[in-house]
């Protein structure tokens, strides 16, 4: 199913998987040892691949439990490196590493931060799967919790087996985020790799199966295709700053980002914090199935894709369809739209999420364009919450989206008043208290100011980059403005349409599909656009005569569900807050949130916890309706 090799040098460029991971490893062999914490153990392990019994890095190995900066962060590079490097370490440096770990089997940061709490869905899997392995790698320990090791080993297969089964039938929350997607996925690489229950290594599997696949099939040169959770930071194809997008890295590491490739320098493997996470991938002796690269590729395109993800809960008990997705992938584009059910008042992360995004091929730094409301970071008494921030989560409850193929309609229907007061918390409530009976009438977007080619006509905004084409029919009046400065605006021009009902019409094309831009320009000067604000139903012709048709439906009304997860219930929650539009395409109806596949796609499909992965060249399938999943391959 899987392959496993051990990390050689190629040759030396990065235009393949194998050449990047084993570039990136042979880049930190003489690197310095400086930091404590999660950031330097992937180092510290790089550099044992080139010398096995480097007394430095073993050294270093050793003490990285016993320091003030411990946190969770470093068990998976713990596990790594015991499991790879059992016979490097000596009696006594194994002796006090156990000592170490068996006062963390504990879910309190007292005295050390332990591996057997929760929090979010990135530290659960980090800590479950590093103990599972502690357990192996150490039978005879005597845990602080008073387990033994097959009883520490037994709970968490359990608990990363009931959360992943869960996963399986509705999703996650933290869904392809440019930050901790790639933060859940290495520890659950590493169980592949190294757990020696064969039912351990089939639910990290299946798990990981799905992982690749969500991946592969929402990759476009590199760009993660929105919707997706917990954008921390904005994706960055030339990184010039310390804070990157992790899994933007892990995407390079995993696919290239097309011609932007080159644009990675191997030093920022060792200078960018938040780079450490690829190497821990770059280290993984684990190889995806060859599908996965194919579906990754330009190549596979065009095809449409639908998805869907769960809120937050604990043990995967999240509420099914939070976020709806949709997205169209091209040769030379891709558009990636969804709808939300929000949690009243919002959860923990909602408001990281980002909505909207359109990816387009170029080599240049930014290469995608982003459109919402400023809703949760409207006040800007934070230097990093403002009306203006776009480099983290980038979504309203007041923005609903149509969208067929290259053709997308996107409303605002902003109220005059916050309806959800005094929440999530304190803390974020501040970030938006003073438009609490004023909200910004606002929708806006952005686009990088690289394009070739900009024209403004007929009230469409047309760009250009190489042989992609992208229309924008702003659907009330706007501006825009081009010298803002600061972190996510450097870079681009923003385009602001300031009204409580307003809009955005975005039609995508090529030289390919549409011959020259000037006829691109002309076709959609001419297409039918027809918008009934006191109805809030625009209805646009695009330039397949393909009619999409959006009608917004406004208030949240409050969808009741069975089952809330825990911590939403004791705040007396018992549903989900609908921002979801009545679509038609060609006069046909979208389906119902309720019937949104988990995955629906020409190659991969996923529903009723079965997935079923067949491109014509790879046929995989893993059926999870019972309690360990079945896994089966042509």
């Amino acid at each position: 199913m899987f392959v496993i090799y051990s990390q050689t040098l190629f040759a030396q460029d990065l235009t393949s998987y194998k050449d990047r991971k084993s570039q990136v490893v042979n880049s930190l062999k003489d690197v310095t040892l400086v930091e404590r914490g999660k950031h330097g153990l992937p180092k510290a392990i790089a550099r044992l691949e080139s010398d096995p019994y480097d007394e430095a890095a073993l050294t270093y190995i050793t003490n990285d439990l016993d320091n003030r900066y411990q946190s969770m962060f470093d068990f998976p590079g713990m596990a790594l490196a015991l499991c790879r490097y059992w016979d490097s370490f000596n009696e006594k440096q194994l002796k006090k590493i156990k000592r170490d770990l068996e006062k963390l089997a504990k879910s309190d940061k007292q005295g050390g931060e332990g591996f057997l709490g929760h929090g979010t869905e990135n530290h659960a899997t980090m800590m479950w799967s590093s103990a599972y392995l502690f357990g192996q790698l150490f039978p005879d320990a005597r845990w602080a919790n008073g387990m033994s090791s097959t009883e520490l080993m037994a709970d968490m297969k359990e608990r990363l087996r009931k959360t992943f089964k869960n996963v399986y039938n509705h999703g996650y929350a933290e869904y392809l985020s440019t930050t901790y997607e790639v933060v859940m996925n290495f520890p659950v690489e590493m169980l592949m790799e190294y757990a020696e229950d064969p039912e351990v290594k089939a639910i990290a599997e299946a798990f990981m199966l799905y992982k690749w696949s969500l991946l592969s099939l929402n990759n476009f040169e590199g760009t993660i295709l929105a919707p997706y959770g917990r954008m921390n930071t904005q994706q960055d194809h030339l990184s010039d700053e310390s804070y990157i997008s992790a899994t933007t890295y892990y995407n390079w590491l995993m696919w290239g980002w097309g011609p932007a490739t080159g644009n990675v320098k191997l030093d920022q493997f060792d200078d960018y914090q938040e780079a450490s996470y690829t190497i821990f991938a770059a280290l993984s002796g684990v190889v995806p199935p060859s599908v996965f690269f194919r579906l990754a590729s330009n190549d596979s395109a065009p095809f449409e894709l639908k998805t869907s993800a769960s809120s937050f809960g604990p043990f995967g008990t999240g509420v099914p369809h939070w976020m709806m997705r949709k997205v169209f992938r091209n040769k030379t584009y891709a558009i990636g739209t969804g709808n939300f059910r929000w949690t009243p008042g919002g959860d923990y992360a909602d408001h990281d999420a980002n909505g909207f995004n359109i990816s387009y091929h170029s080599p240049d730094r930014f290469n995608y364009i982003n459109c919402f409301h400023p809703y949760w970071y409207s006040d800007g008494d934070e230097q990093d919450r403002t009306a203006d921030t776009w480099y983290k989560g980038t979504n309203s409850p007041f923005q609903q989206t149509a969208h067929s193929k290259n053709t997308v309609i996107t409303l605002f229907n902003i109220p005059q008043k916050d309806p959800w007061v005094n929440t999530p918390s304190e803390t974020k409530w501040a970030w938006r208290d003073g438009h609490a009976d004023n909200l910004i009438k606002r929708g806006m977007l952005r686009y990088p100011k690289s394009v070739d080619e900009k024209v403004e006509e007929n009230g469409w905004i047309f760009l250009r980059e190489g042989d992609t084409y992208i229309g924008i029919r702003p659907l009330k009046s706007y501006y825009e403005q081009t010298d803002l400065k600061g972190k996510g605006l450097d870079g681009f021009n923003i385009v602001k349409s300031d009204h409580a009902q307003t809009g955005f019409v975005f039609e995508l094309g090529s030289k390919s599909e549409s011959g020259t831009f000037d006829k691109f320009r002309r076709t959609l000067n001419k297409n039918r656009l027809s918008i009934d604000w006191k109805n809030m139903r625009v209805t646009y012709t695009d330039s397949q005569k393909e009619k999409l048709q959006i009608q917004y439906q406004e208030g949240l009304p409050i969808a009741p569900e069975n089952k809330m997860p825990e911590h939403l219930s004791r705040k007396g929650i018992k549903g989900m807050a609908e921002s979801v539009p009545v679509v038609k395409i060609k006069n046909k109806s979208e389906l119902g949130y309720r019937q949104w596949p988990m995955i629906e796609s020409p190659s991969i499909n996923m529903d009723n916890s079965i997935l079923k992965i067949d491109d014509g060249q790879t046929e995989i399938t893993v059926n999870w309706q019972g309690n360990i999943p079945v896994i089966t391959a042509n």
